[in-house]
């Protein structure tokens, strides 16, 4: 209701100022509560809305994989051939054979198969193998010794280096084998030895430098050796 219409039904009262004021002011104040409770109102009906849809977006997140069966994978384990094994795209000697696993390698064992074969993985291509040609190899667990020590690197052609190690491993004709020297009265000689960032090695040879806690690794290159450094590393000892 506008002041003019207000002033049709109350002539006399818009005669005097003071009445005058007093009911506009009035009209203001009843304006300015009509609007307030129709935005509460509002923004309470959009937070509802905005409230429901994402309860509903949170149930159909939910519920987004219902009727679809779960499957368990079962834990890998690692296995080493102990023979030149052919990979075949079926568990028999019929099958096509895939690729070739050198002897020695490690293979993934991913599932058990019939007539005595099982399905396993080699440098990211799946196939079958026959069992009797695997050893599984031991885990690095606790239940070896296990401390830190000082590790420096050397190769086959050092100066003075004559490629064969203390136990007889000829390394320039096995560049790619895992050998430590070590100082026997800390770790055994021929003792299998895994080194943290290296691997598992054998300590097979010994050096006039390595004395107590400390350890030269085998690299087959130069800059292999000198990409390694000097570093602290724990080992684990069998």
């Amino acid at each position: 209701m506008n002041f003019n219409s207000m002033k049709k039904l109350f002539p006399e009262s818009f005669k005097n100022s003071k009445t005058y004021m007093l009911l506009a002011a009035c009209t203001v104040m009843i304006a300015l509560v009509v609007a307030t409770l129709w935005t509460t109102t509002t923004n309470e009906q959009a937070s509802k809305n905005t409230t429901e849809q994402k309860y509903k977006d949170d149930q159909s997140y939910a519920n987004r994989f219902a009727g679809e069966s779960i499957s368990t994978v079962a834990s890998k384990r690692t296995y080493k051939t102990t023979a030149s094994l052919n990979v075949r795209t079926g568990p028999s000697v019929k099958y096509r054979i895939k690729t070739k696993i050198p002897k020695g390698k490690k293979v993934t064992y991913l599932a058990n198969s019939k007539n005595g074969w099982a399905k396993v993985s080699y440098k990211g291509k799946k196939g079958y193998v026959n069992k009797k040609y695997l050893k599984t190899v031991k885990k690095v667990s606790d239940s070896g010794s296990s401390f830190y020590v000082t590790s420096t690197a050397y190769t086959a052609y050092c100066a003075g280096c004559s490629g064969r190690t203390a136990t007889g491993i000829n390394l320039r004709a096995n560049p790619s084998k895992k050998v430590i020297a070590v100082d026997p009265r800390v770790i055994p000689l021929g003792s299998q030895v895994y080194v943290e960032g290296y691997g598992m090695a054998i300590a097979g040879d010994t050096g006039g430098a390595i004395r107590g806690k400390k350890i030269d690794v085998f690299m087959s290159s130069k800059s292999k050796a000198l990409n390694w450094g000097r570093r602290t590393v724990k080992v684990t000892v069998y």
